[in-house]
Parts: C-alpha cells; structure tokens; sequence
C-alpha cells in the first residue's frame, strides 16, 4: 500500500472510530443510573425549561449540578430517561449567568411534550460521518488533495517559501513594531506556498499576528476563510483583522455573533455579501460551513486556522479542501480537541497543529516572547511546557502587584513580593463545589479593591462550572450584580485567550478520593497551562495539597500530578 493510500485508509478509520465510539458511548452514557450521572459530571440538570427567542430554540436553567458540556455540544434533553427523550440534537449554543440557549429543530416539539419542573441534558451526537467522507473523496480525487494535502500530511510535500515575499512581509512586520519572532512569522506565512505553522504561547501577540498575515494578504488580493473550532474564536480573530481596516464578513447564524464587533456583517451564507470586492476579503466560519450551502460553493486562496490545536484533522481538511494555502496558528501546550475514540492520554490523539509540528518541521515559528506575564509567572510554564524559550518581554516583565492599605489577612497573600501564592483549601471534602473556598476568594476580592486594583483587573478561573456559578452569586451579594460582572470568573475553556492583573485559580476539589477518580482530567497538562497563564502579576493558587493519589498505574498521569506538585512548589504557601 502505497503511503497516500495508507493515510487515506488512516484517515478514513479516525472517521469510523469516531462515529461507532460516540454512538456507544452515547447508548452506555444513557442507560447509566441518572444519579450516578450527575454525580460524575456526565448529565447537566435543570430547574427548569422555557421558550427561548426563536421558535427552535429553548432556555435551560441549570440546577446546581456540575457537567462538563461545552458551547457547541450536542444534547439529548429529557426528564429522567434519556432513551425517552424530550428532544436529541440541541446544540449548546450559548451560556449565560443562570441559563443556557438550546436550539434545534425539535425545541418546539420537546417544549410541547415538557411535563415541567426538572430535566436533564445527556451528551448527543449528530452523525457526521457522511460530510467527511465527503472530504476525503474531494481529497482523494482532486489535484489539489493529490498534490498537496496528501504529501503534506504524510510528510512529503517540499516546503516552499517566496524569499522575495518573505522578506517584504518581515520589513512591514517590523516598521509596524512586531518583534524579531514576530515578524518571521509574519514573513514565512505571507510567503509560504503551501503551509506555514505560528506557534503562539500565552501573551505572545498570535491574534496581532494574526490580523497582520490576513491584512497582507488581501493587500495582494486574496480570498481567506478564517475559521477555528468555536464561533466565540472566529469571532474574536475577525475583530482583530477588521480593525486592520480590512474587507470582513461573518458567515453563520445571527445568534453566532457573540463578541463580533456591531461593524462586522453578517450573512446566512457568503452569497448574502452582495457587495463583498471581487478579491481580497476575509469570511469568518466553521469548517462544516464548506459542506453546506453556505460556502459549498466558494474556493479561496488561503485557509487561516487560528486556536489550530483544537481543531482535530477530519476537520481540519474539511476546510482546507477548500483552500490553496494553509496558515495554522495555535500552540499544542494549550487546549487539545475533544475526541471520543481515544483517550487524550494516547499520543496519537493530535490536532491537526500537533500533527504538523510533531517533527522538526520548516515551516514552524514559535513566537518567544509573552507580554502577558511578569518574569516571575513566566518561569514555570516556560520551563514545563516550552523547554525554557518564553521570555518575558515588555512593559510588564519586571512588574509586580502593587496594593495599598491591605487588610492584615491577607497582607501576605497579596504581597508585590509574592508573584504566585498558593493557598491550601479549607475544605478537604469539597468536590465540585467548594462553598467555603468560594468565600474565601470573595472576601479576597474584597480586599483587593480595597487595595486600589479594580474588579476589571481581577479574573477568577475554576475547572467545574458549579464552582463558577457559586462565585457569581457570592460576587454579586458583595459588590451587586453589575459590578460583580466585571470580575471574569468561569472555566478554563471560556478564559483560554483572556489576562487580568490578578488571577485566581479555584480549584475547589478537596476530596482526594474523588481526585484521583478525575485525575485526568483535572491534572490535564493544557488545561494547568491555560489556567496559570491568565495572569500578569499575580496568581493565587486555591487547592489541594496533593499527597499520594491512589495508584491507577498510569505513568502519564504520575507526570501530570507531578508537574501540579512542582507547580504549587514554586508559589509561596500561605495558610488562612
């Protein structure tokens, strides 16, 4: 079997594991014990349901039980029985404080067959399978799949660069003030023939550079699809380049818009841009847009991926058969995509971004410096996750919090001098929900403006949303609810992208039994990055103090716990 053969076959068996993993996984989530369900993160509980805006949509109050569900997931609605559901395939669309907006065809009909009071959501899944055998056809009979993508996935393709190009890009880069990293990703993306890979660490400036490789591209009159694995992402990337003063248009559903900048268009499909130029613009939109009548028709020059490393390959070359040149920006240390068939412990679980930047590839740059961070904050993730080469760089590499008139409690968590503290949590039986350490960080808060910095600069990031949703409500009770929006306190993946002066990490877990039994995705490596990372001049860990886990002879996860131990290591402790 020749080598495109037996990557198309690869390819083709992701496809197939996948859909067979989430059917059974679906079937055996569904006849599980609905309180061993909710009790393990599995199924989200309601306290109630009503009509949402739109005839296909609902609004889902959540109860106080913790899930794991993103925007965007699928979700089998029902009251108590999954296998006799209200209504399968409501997309998870957007999260609010105290409610969630589930749309799908059959909202009205479940909305009709709802007896009141308490229901719950199930994981769901739509079948795919045909959009991407669709994509590997296209790919295995076309040119463009032939002599491109398949040599470039199966690492054969000659990685190609326009010098003349390059060194255009670069000095444009560096008269508009990027650094030397910078500016090379910058030259190597607008003179790449085929593929150029950006990986960007936390604080980094990807979404400057970004902005900057899209407008020189359409400078030269080049159609781009910007896309990613959220709305939320695509939409964020397109206010960067928009306010580059660059031709811009969103395409998706109205209610898709959260974030996107009131000036940016947006249509139900590109035909809708009646007056979009002839050449030389950038569409904003999901993978699965190529495969429907929103963008099925429509080829462009460049495919510009951003948050590449959770965006799984199927995917990936979803839209890529739709494109000449692949720009990929992202960073593998961050966090991964969701798959079903094989455990994210299985190192062949890659995005598309690990993929291309598993070897020691050409067309690679990994911007160097983080403007984010302090020095002190920067040590640590550099040192774990990118071999040491994250610098601080900028105004903000010798900065330390600076507070006046702390309270005495809190004077040494809140030490300048102290850039990470770690505080041990108060309740050692807390699982989801830790009550007593969410009063802990409110009073914190307290302090903090207290001391002179605002709520705007204060972020509070927690793994479990029931967490989330108690810091809220105690927030509110102490600053009232409008000022207490101002303090950014959610789930790593809804911070991911996001700084503050201050950050917080409430942890909440204390039940060391319960810890171990979801080690894995607790001690999860991206998701440690991704969190201490948010912060510019002091993080405050909030957490257990991890001793001897029980034994599960994983040792990927002895690494992971190891590292969390290092971490805490480096911070000073600080008993309250």
């Amino acid at each position: 079997m020749s080598d495109t053969a037996a990557l198309l076959a690869t390819l083709h068996r992701l496809v197939q594991d996948e859909q067979q993993a989430a059917h059974h996984q679906l079937v055996t989530t569904w006849e599980r014990p609905l309180s061993e369900k909710l009790l393990k993160g599995v199924t989200q509980g309601f306290v109630r349901l009503e009509r949402g805006p739109e005839p296909t949509t609902l609004w889902a109050y959540p109860d106080d039980t913790e899930s794991r569900f993103r925007e965007g997931d699928l979700l089998c609605l029902h009251q108590g029985n999954a296998l006799e559901p209200l209504g399968r395939g409501l997309s998870f669309e957007l999260e609010e404080d105290d409610r969630w907006l589930l749309r799908g065809i059959r909202a009205v009909a479940a909305f009709d067959d709802y007896r009141g009071g308490a229901c719950y959501a199930d994981p769901d899944a739509m079948d795919l399978t045909a959009y991407y055998k669709q994509t590997l056809e296209d790919i295995a009979t076309s040119a463009n799949g032939r002599e491109t993508l398949l040599p470039l996935l199966s690492g054969r393709l000659d990685i190609e660069f326009d010098e003349e190009a390059m060194a255009e890009a670069i000095r444009i880069a560096q008269v508009e003030g990027c650094n030397d990293k910078q500016a090379e990703a910058v030259g190597w993306a607008h003179g790449a023939r085929h593929v150029a890979c950006i990986q960007g660490p936390p604080g980094t400036g990807k979404t400057r550079v970004l902005a900057l490789i899209a407008r020189l591209a359409v400078e030269r009159g080049e159609r781009i699809l910007m896309t990613s694995h959220t709305h939320m992402a695509i939409n964020n990337a397109l206010n960067k380049i928009h306010a580059q003063g660059v031709p811009v248009a969103k395409v998706g559903r109205a209610t898709q818009r959260k974030g996107l900048d009131d000036a940016i268009p947006n249509f139900e499909g590109l035909d809708g841009w009646e007056d979009r130029p002839t050449n030389g613009y950038v569409v904003g939109a999901t993978p699965f847009a190529t495969c429907t009548a929103r963008l099925e028709n429509y080829a462009f020059d460049t495919i510009l991926f951003d948050e590449a490393s959770q965006i799984t390959l199927p995917l990936a070359l979803m839209a890529m058969r739709k494109g000449k040149r692949f720009i990929f920006i992202g960073d593998q240390r961050q966090l991964p995509p969701v798959l079903l068939s094989r455990s994210v412990l299985d190192k062949e679980a890659h995005s598309v971004f690990s993929r291309l930047t598993s070897r020691e590839a050409e067309h690679l740059v990994m911007l160097d410096e983080t403007y984010r961070m302090n020095r002190w904050l920067t040590d640590w993730p550099s040192r774990t996750f990118y071999g040491g080469a994250l610098r601080a760089a900028g105004k903000n590499r010798e900065r330390r919090l600076e507070l006046t008139g702390v309270a005495e409690r809190f004077a040494a968590v809140l030490d300048g001098a102290s850039p990470a503290v770690f505080i041990p949590t108060p309740d050692t039986t807390a699982r989801t929900r830790n009550g007593r350490e969410a009063e802990l960080v409110a009073d914190l808060c307290e302090a903090i403006v207290a001391g002179g910095l605002p709520l705007t600069e204060i972020g509070i990031v927690s793994p479990y949303r029931a967490q989330g949703r108690t810091l809220r409500k105690l927030l509110a009770a102490r600053f009232g609810r409008e000022a207490a929006r101002q303090v950014v306190a959610d789930t790593v993946e809804r911070m991911q992208g996001q700084e503050r002066e201050l950050v917080m990490l409430s942890l909440a877990t204390g039940d060391e039994v319960f810890l171990a039994a979801i080690a894995e995705f607790f001690f999860q490596p991206e998701r440690l990055n991704v969190s201490v990372t948010r912060a510019m001049t002091k993080l405050i860990v909030i957490g257990p103090e991890v001793g001897d886990l029980p034994d599960n002879g994983n040792e990927t996860i002895r690494q992971w716990v190891a590292w969390y131990r290092d971490m805490v290591g480096q911070c000073r402790k600080v008993a309250l």
